[in-house]
């Protein structure tokens, strides 16, 4: 696995698998353990249990958000401020040398398809998506995807342009301006 990040409130570990075709979560189960002696330093007096991540964590669902030549990337994650969905993205690998396309800057390269999925995090339900076709938007560190309050700005290098979205409470995209 990929181990990304907890969410803002810690409740949830974001995880992707090693081939960055599905989203795994996991949510922290506490273990509790007591210890009948005065010397607490002793490992041996530690269960089996504790000494494993299954032991800490427990899986919540395992969602396939990639699929053909996709791939989720795996240094893209944004959480709204209700910490209800997180922001996740997948695209396919980028062109460096792509056709011309009307309205397109020329020598920018491009990613055939990007998907912006919006994931209700405590049920791994896919509750929106946002396709971008031909486009390229620097996901890597979330650094052409911006969040505030409950909008959500995309900047489209090769268009030059900037959509920006709005997330609904019940779970939606909205199209505010671009």
């Amino acid at each position: 696995y990929h181990f990304r990040k907890f969410s803002n409130d810690g409740q949830f570990l974001i995880c992707f698998s090693r081939n960055c075709q599905n989203l795994i979560v996991y949510r922290h189960s506490c273990l509790s353990y007591c210890s009948k002696g005065i010397n607490c330093d002793n490992q041996d007096e530690f269960p089996i249990k504790g000494q494993k991540f299954e032991g800490h964590f427990s899986q919540l669902y395992s969602l396939n958000l990639a699929c053909g030549s996709e791939l989720i990337c795996k240094d893209f994650f944004l959480v709204t401020d209700c910490n209800c969905y997180g922001i996740f993205a997948t695209a396919t690998t980028p062109d460096s040398d792509p056709p011309a396309r009307r309205g397109a800057i020329p020598n920018i390269p491009s990613m055939e398809k990007i998907t912006l999925y919006l994931v209700r995090l405590a049920d791994g339900t896919i509750m929106d998506e946002r396709k971008f076709h031909n486009d390229f938007i620097h996901l890597a560190h979330n650094a052409g995807v911006f969040m505030y309050d409950d909008f959500v700005s995309i900047l489209s290098v090769r268009y030059q342009s900037i959509h920006v979205l709005q997330i609904r409470k019940a779970g939606m995209f909205v199209d505010v301006q671009t």
